[in-house]
């Protein structure tokens, strides 16, 4: 049998939102069978992760491409036109300064200072331009470590979206369910399964015994519960001499016998599928 338990990647309790199975019903491997009330939440915060990626590798395409054409462009028609400014102010400098006393020193400062300020003017803009044509390679990066975390992120997200979905290990079938919709999972899980096949007997040998029992000895077994005796094989035998556990019907009778579990392979798995835990007899053919 296998119990199926819920878990939280982030440490919350797990609270049981939707049931998919009946109890009696097949269940195949990895089959959905139930989900958790922090689903939806769980999705939501998926697609705001997908989100960020996608802003992200945007943005590493807009810093890979550099800027746009037409701020290049703008940025070029500042620097011109600084450049125009500046040979304009050399050669009203240049003139004035050639008048010698017709001018005053003044007019000259002023001239002067007018060149200064349109040489600062047209490095800056040069700057500037340069600075627009260059793609920084630590810019890149930093973007790049952005879109990472955010993909990081995002396989987080989509661990925690996957953990509220509970899947069946096993093609089985339901044999009991231990929490209800709104319930929190416990110790018990929210389902137990059991496989279709193949079925087995657990039975109990009196340590006395276990030296005659083999594997692949041939087993019959019957119980109320079963429509007539099946036939079974031998499989396993366990390794541990341990208390009795399955009492005798009749009180009366000694039950604190040391025994050793063997594992009887029933041949026809359908006739013990839906008598999970029945108490049977075994004689194992020695």
């Amino acid at each position: 049998m296998v119990l199926i338990a819920a878990r939280s990647l982030t440490g919350q309790p797990s609270i049981v939102g939707r049931l998919l199975v009946n109890e009696g019903d097949a269940v195949q491997v990895n089959q959905v069978i139930a989900e958790l009330d922090s689903r939806s939440q769980l999705e939501a915060a998926e697609r705001q992760a997908q989100a960020r990626i996608d802003v992200a590798r945007r943005r590493l395409d807009q810093v890979q491409a550099g800027a746009k054409p037409s701020d290049v462009a703008a940025q070029q028609a500042e620097v011109e036109r600084w450049q125009v400014e500046l040979e304009t102010a050399q050669k009203e400098y240049q003139r004035y300064a050639s008048l010698g006393n017709n001018v005053t020193a003044s007019q000259v400062d002023g001239l002067r200072a007018r060149v200064d300020i349109s040489t600062r003017a047209l490095d800056q803009a040069r700057q500037r331009l340069n600075s627009l044509s260059e793609v920084r390679p630590a810019d890149v990066e930093l973007v790049r470590a952005e879109l990472q975390e955010a993909i990081q992120n995002k396989a987080l997200a989509r661990a925690e979206s996957e953990a509220s979905l509970l899947r069946s290990p096993i093609n089985g079938r339901v044999i009991k369910i231990h929490a209800r919709p709104g319930a929190a999972v416990g110790a018990d899980g929210v389902f137990e399964l059991a496989p279709n096949e193949p079925m087995y007997v657990v039975a109990e040998i009196p340590e006395g015994d276990i030296a005659r029992v083999r594997v692949g000895q041939r087993a019959r077994i019957s119980g109320k519960g079963l429509v007539g005796p099946i036939q079974g094989t031998v499989e396993r035998i366990g390794l541990l001499v341990q208390q009795k556990q399955v009492l005798p019907a009749d009180p009366a009778m000694f039950s604190d016998g040391r025994v050793v579990d063997a594992w009887i392979k029933v041949d026809d798995a359908r006739a013990v599928q839906r008598l999970i835990h029945l108490r049977v007899n075994v004689v194992i053919q020695l």
